[in-house]
């Protein structure tokens, strides 16, 4: 019994081979490269620019048309005129409603909270560097640090880029007194075409006296008088100062340039959050700067600036609206081609420039506040303590300080919805400046018309396989008209419609935007896993010979980057394929397996089929053109690597051995996928290869 059952296990062993036909299966990870090819995108290019040119030229045209028409007619011509009477009063004569209004009033506050922000750290006094300063100067109704006053006390030299002079900070304080009490007083500013009225201007400080140099701070509080319209008077070391103010828009911006200017100019250092003794940097207000307060605040002195400039221009615009205008009307039997009275064109022309010019500069204004980093708009300029005074009539609290409170975020909101309800009269005032422009030069203007008109039909009947095109636009007479106007114009709404329809799907296409590519390659990283399912067998005595017979399916996602676009693929192979097996060593015994190592090669058929994230941008443009979309094609790859597998021993003479094996290879596949094909544009891709590394079960 013995014997016989060693007899057996010999006899199996003996039979034991590595590798025995059978059925497999493997799986494994892949990585890899993709190529992105793309070639001959001249035509296209070529389509693009005429589409382009076409949908300019026709918009050139039909305001053409429209303003020649309308200036061959009274009505609208006087309707123009209303028009525009409408916009002035309400650019000049409304606040909510009024761009113009909301724009100078942001550049203001934005004055005013900039100050509030930073005030209560700037450096001033009246020292002359000896070390022992001369006395303090106490500023009343300023946002100081807790309190509603701002002492100058530094002893240091003064001057540019030091602690900034009494003599520098009574400027600055004059003109902030200024503005805070006359929009108290009067809970803001009047309309922009309304002459402002008088508020008086108070305001107190103390000097207060240590040392006598160089005069000490007398030689700044005795100065009082008549100086500049500013009536003085000194008691108990405190001066008191007043003077009479015009509150008007213009007077206003004057106050907030003057604030800005000494800023500009005198560049003073912050006070440390340590010590005020010494100077500090940005970080209280989140500011990663150090240096004097044009370094720190850069973005901030430079936006508030412009847009204290930008409101003064908006003024003076005003300004020029609100000059008495005559001749206003048109007269009523008025023919542009043959009538020298065109004086009420220029009233038009000047009208609609100023306000178009109002627009573009409160719009100016808002770019001009988004130049300062958001978080300080946001968290400073913007906002207000609890009791810091968020209205235009609150003046300075004890909260005042650190925080702009000066009702900048209330005039953000205000201007831009001011902007959103003179948005269709921003259009119309475009077209009143095209109006009054043709009456001018009305010959000059049927010129350029016939001209344009002559640009049209060349273009659109030069354009390739685009039959909508043919009857965009026609001319006939009529001899009705007055002389000098008989031409008659007229747009083929329906193609016109449809040019509008192609030029939109041409938008969409990925490759109008970067002109001519003869041809250009660019690759990226792929990975996915991969499945194979098949037959092997072993030829000979010495079964290193064999053969394999299987289907398989590949996934793998692809990115490649290029200067057209950025694409995500996910590309799916599936196919059969037969391999050729060679083993170097076989049948290596080891205590109760063998062993085979060897190489493998062969070819599989396949189909390759690409899911891109551009499909939707490039399939979209297939109405006018068509557009060839092949997602998928035959794909014929070559398979090759290197194996290694180990059998268990059998049970009994007769079983299979259980087969475990590892394959590290490389697939390549050989055709392009044709993806995209539009006027010999070409856009092909290809998995260049991918390497794998597959455990194989095989029984």
């Amino acid at each position: 019994m013995k014997k016989t059952l060693l007899l057996s296990l010999s006899l199996a062993s003996s039979l034991l081979n590595a590798e025995d036909n059978g059925f497999f299966i493997s799986a494994g990870y892949q990585i890899g490269e993709a190529a992105q090819m793309v070639k001959n995108t001249g035509e296209l290019k070529k389509l693009s620019d005429t589409y382009e040119n076409l949908s300019n030229l026709l918009t050139n045209f039909n305001n053409l048309n429209k303003a020649v028409t309308n200036a061959s007619s009274p009505s609208e011509i006087n309707a123009a005129i209303d028009n525009l009477k409408a916009n002035t009063q309400g650019l000049t004569g409304e606040k909510t409603n009024s761009p113009a209004y909301q724009a100078v009033y942001l550049a203001i506050n934005a004055a005013v909270g900039l100050w509030n922000v930073i005030g209560y750290a700037i450096m001033c006094g009246n020292g002359n560097g000896t070390g022992s300063g001369p006395g303090s100067v106490v500023f009343n109704n300023q946002p100081g640090s807790g309190t509603t006053s701002i002492t100058c006390n530094r002893y240091e030299s003064t001057g540019p880029g030091k602690s900034m002079s009494i003599q520098e900070f009574e400027k600055l304080n004059k003109a902030y007194q200024a503005i805070q009490q006359a929009l108290k007083a009067q809970h803001g500013f009047p309309v922009l075409d309304q002459k402002g009225t008088e508020v008086t201007v108070t305001y107190t400080y103390e000097c207060k006296q240590t040392a006598d140099i160089n005069g000490g701070v007398n030689q700044f509080c005795n100065k009082n008088g008549n100086s500049n319209g500013v009536t003085s008077s000194n008691q108990n070391h405190k001066e008191t100062q007043s003077f009479e103010f015009t509150n008007t828009a213009q007077n206003l911006l004057e106050q907030a340039s003057a604030i800005m200017n000494v800023l500009n100019t005198q560049c003073p250092l912050v006070r440390s959050t340590h010590n005020e003794n010494t100077s500090g940097n940005g970080s209280p207000w989140n500011i990663n700067t150090s240096g004097n307060a044009c370094q720190i605040f850069s973005a901030e002195f430079s936006a508030v600036t412009s847009m204290i400039k930008n409101a003064q221009e908006i003024v003076a615009q005003a300004q020029s609206l609100n000059n008495p205008q005559n001749n206003q009307n048109a007269p009523q039997d008025f023919n542009p081609y043959t009538s020298a009275d065109r004086a009420f064109a220029q009233n038009m022309l000047n009208h609609a420039q100023a306000q178009a010019k109002m627009l573009e500069l409160a719009n100016q204004i808002k770019t001009n506040l988004s130049a300062i980093p958001q978080h300080f708009t946001k968290d400073y300029l913007a906002a207000c303590r609890n009791g810091g005074g968020t209205l235009p009539d609150a003046g300075v609290t004890n909260n005042t300080w650190g925080a702009g409170c000066a009702y900048v975020e209330e005039t953000i909101t205000a201007l831009n919805n001011s902007l959103v309800h003179f948005g269709t009269q921003a259009e119309q005032i475009k077209q009143s400046e095209l109006l009054a422009r043709t009456i001018f030069d009305f010959k000059g203007s049927l010129k350029d018309l016939n001209s344009t008109y002559n640009s049209i039909t060349t273009t659109a009947s030069n354009t390739p396989n685009s039959p909508f095109l043919k009857n965009l636009i026609s001319q006939s007479t009529n001899p009705n008209n007055p002389g000098g106007l008989q031409a008659v114009y007229q747009v083929n709404q329906s193609a016109y419609s449809q040019l509008l329809s192609a030029t939109q799907e041409l938008g969409h296409n990925p490759f109008r935007r970067f002109g001519l590519i003869s041809s250009q390659t660019n690759n990226g990283a792929m990975n996915g896993i991969g499945v194979q399912i098949g037959y092997k067998q072993f030829f000979g005595e010495k079964r290193k010979w064999g053969a394999r017979y299987y289907g398989f399916f590949d996934y793998n996602h692809a990115y490649i980057k290029s200067s057209f676009f950025n694409s995500a693929s996910d590309v799916f192979t599936y196919g059969v394929g037969t391999d050729v097996l060679y083993n170097f060593i076989n049948d290596k015994a080891t205590k109760n397996n063998k062993i085979s190592f060897g190489v493998f090669g062969g070819i599989a058929l396949a189909g390759t089929s690409w899911l891109n994230s551009q499909y939707v941008n490039l399939a979209t443009f297939n109405n006018f053109y068509s557009a060839k979309m092949n997602v998928a094609n035959f794909q014929f790859l070559f398979n090759l690597g290197l194996r290694m597998n180990l059998a268990k021993n059998k049970k009994k003479a007769s079983d299979h051995a259980a087969q475990h094996g590892v394959e590290l290879g490389v697939k390549i596949p050989t055709i392009n996928t044709n993806y995209y094909s539009l006027l010999g544009t070409q856009l092909e891709y290809r998995r260049l290869y991918s390497v794998y590394l597959n455990y194989v079960f095989a029984y």
